[in-house]
């Protein structure tokens, strides 16, 4: 039967193919997996997915592209790719012969990926980590010696580890209560262990929609979802350093009692975890008072609150009204996201982390409605040409004049109402663009969309911007109707995607006019500094005032000179790492006695001037 299947997914596969091999693609764009090969990526938007598509690597040695694909000989096996014909190919059968190896739940991890598969029926689905090649492609550990651990949720917290939620003996039979708890590693089997006994809710773990956000990475901290293992307050944010001390509940947001003889609170409906340039984490979650509103953490009890009740008041049924979160996105030093607002209806909100700077932004449908307007259900996509993408309903009566509808199209904002537009009408008529998965990759905007409405469903073909005001162009139609194109991801400058009409990996190598090597290369590098860290990090000598500091080397303390009041004093490592900050200082006497030996950078910012020196500590 699994032969069967196996063969007619290969059928299907060389039939596709035939299709592609009379078409001509574009200039610059070749198909990567040969005949026979089927990509077994999942075409779902979420971060999280069964079957991702993720690249890793470095700058010295390049990068990879890894997935999933299916073959005839042997099931379905992880995938990789250097960006060539040639370089293409299976890194290992993990389970040998026709059986699939289960590979999930795959995530980045330096120049690696890490992953759960399933090598042989008596070890079961443990964690295994990949170079993309096969001798360095190897289970890390067996954590549940008598069945599967399912590891998921795999999330780099620092340098040189991830965490992840999985199941070992005791977590599976803890009481009667199948739970997943949080695990660190470095890779290696003597890196890896149990970080904190707690039930952590993991992607797969639930129903969730999908823009379920599990997991966020703020600097080198991890923000979750999770409960005690005794299931006493629901779901709620924890964080974690690393560290079993610094892995905790911050707080009990929703405290509705939901089982009187425990005293057990409900969960706080989290989601949308959101970095803010790894220092804070936004996202939404349920208060008995409030209802789901915006909230942030600094990764502390006190730093934890509800910035704004944007819907006040309750419903018929006397609950509490929630304005919501839906698809965050940072850019230029806010969080702009859909919200609900009383009179406009769910339109884009923009919110600075206090209450009297989080507020609507813009009106995207104007249709007239008893309360004030319809709604606008903007998503917002990425940052590009300086402005903030996003797609959004204008409404969808085609007689309508005042005001006009177009439907579903491409938007993009600079912050302010005003510099709020429709991008364009790329689906004629009150036609849905559809358009999602913005990526920006060598200076170009990359989305999948639709410019004709196909009969009954969505057609997903790629479409590319240069500029924010360039009408998109259609990159190609791979076939005939629907192509299904997805995730859309940036290997080293070139866009790779797959695609559910033909499910081959896809390689497109494209620059723009005026392409600046420059300006236009996007990082393939994780960030863990905040922006104070990368502006001292990143700033020119030249462009650093010189200042005093005395005694130099010191011990205990030392003094600065600066000919400018003060606002913060910084001293930083050699390896870019803050190790102290001090706010508004009142003297210019500094104590640095818990400092380790060392040289240092000192900054002290005038708000008007930075100035620094180095620091020998002895």
């Amino acid at each position: 039967m699994k032969k069967s299947i196996l063969l007619s997914m290969s059928l299907l596969a060389m039939s596709v193919f035939a299709k592609v091999s009379d078409m001509v693609l574009p200039q610059g764009m070749e198909i990567l997996t040969p005949a026979g090969v089927t990509v077994t990526v999942e075409d779902s938007r979420s971060v999280d997915k069964a079957k991702n598509m993720v690249v890793a690597g470095d700058k010295t040695n390049g990068y990879k592209v890894f997935f999933t694909a299916s073959e005839n000989a042997h099931g379905e096996e992880l995938w990789v790719s250097d960006g060539t014909v040639a370089g293409t190919k299976m890194v290992k059968d993990i389970f040998p012969g026709e059986t699939s190896s289960g590979v999930a739940w795959m995530q980045r991890f330096n120049n690696k990926v890490v992953f759960q598969a399933q090598s042989d029926v008596d070890t079961g689905t443990e964690l295994w980590i990949s170079d993309g090649t096969e001798a360095g492609t190897y289970m890390v550990m067996d954590i549940h010696i008598f069945g599967s651990s399912n590891p998921s949720g795999f999330t780099q917290i620092n340098e040189n580890q991830f965490i992840f939620a999985a199941k070992d003996f005791e977590s599976e039979t803890y009481n009667e209560n199948v739970q997943r708890w949080l695990w660190i590693s470095d890779g290696t089997e003597a890196g890896t262990q149990l970080l904190k006994d707690c039930e952590v809710l993991h992607p797969g773990s639930h129903a969730a929609s999908d823009n379920a956000l599990h997991f966020a990475r703020v600097g080198r901290k991890v923000f979750f979802k999770a409960d005690t293992k005794d299931q006493e307050f629901g779901q709620e944010l924890w964080v974690t350093d690393g560290t079993e001390a610094g892995t905790f509940m911050l707080m009990d947001i929703n405290t509705s009692v939901v089982n009187e003889l425990t005293g057990a609170t409900a969960g706080s409906q989290i989601d949308w975890l959101t970095n803010f340039y790894n220092e804070k984490v936004f996202f939404q979650a349920y208060s008995i008072d409030h209802g789901t509103e915006p909230w942030v953490s600094d990764g502390t009890p006190e730093g934890t609150y509800m910035i704004k009740d944007m819907w006040p008041g309750v419903n018929a049924s006397n609950l509490p009204n929630g304005s919501g979160v839906f698809t965050a996105r940072v850019y230029n030093g806010k969080v702009y996201f859909r919200g609900h607002d009383e009179t406009v209806g769910e339109e884009l909100c923009v919110s600075d982390l206090t209450e009297a700077g989080t507020q609507t932004v813009f009106d995207i449908n104007k249709n007239p409605t008893t309360a004030g307007t319809n709604n606008g259900f903007p998503d917002l996509f990425c940052e590009f040409d300086g402005v903030l993408f996003m797609k959004g309903q204008t409404g969808g009566d085609a007689t309508s004049t005042d005001p006009v509808n177009y439907g579903l199209e491409l938007f993009y904002t600079d912050g302010t109402a005003e510099g709020t537009k429709m991008q364009s009408d790329l689906n004629p008529g009150v036609g849905h663009n559809a358009a999602w998965e913005g990526t920006v990759i060598s200076g170009s905007m990359y989305f999948r969309a639709q410019n004709a409405v196909p009969a009954g469903s969505q057609s997903w073909e790629l479409f590319r911007i240069d500029s924010k005001d360039e009408f998109p162009v259609k990159v190609m139609d791979l076939v005939e109707g629907q192509d299904f194109v997805h995730s859309l991801r940036n290997m080293a400058g070139d866009v790779v995607f797959t695609s559910k009409a033909v499910p081959s990996l896809f390689r497109y190598n494209y620059r723009k006019p005026g392409f600046d090597p420059v300006k236009d290369v996007e990082s393939m590098e994780p960030e863990y500094r905040t922006r104070d860290e990368q502006t001292s990090i990143q700033l020119p000598h030249s462009a650093a005032k010189d200042m005093k500091l005395y005694p130099n080397p010191a011990s205990n303390y030392f003094s600065f000179d600066a000919p400018e009041n003060v606002e913060n004093i910084r001293i930083i490592d050699i390896t870019g790492k803050e190790i102290l900050r001090i706010a508004s200082p009142m003297t210019n006497k500094v104590d640095i006695s818990r400092l380790q030996k060392g040289v240092y950078t000192v900054y002290a910012n005038s708000g008007k001037s930075v100035y620094r020196n180095l620091l020998i500590v002895k």
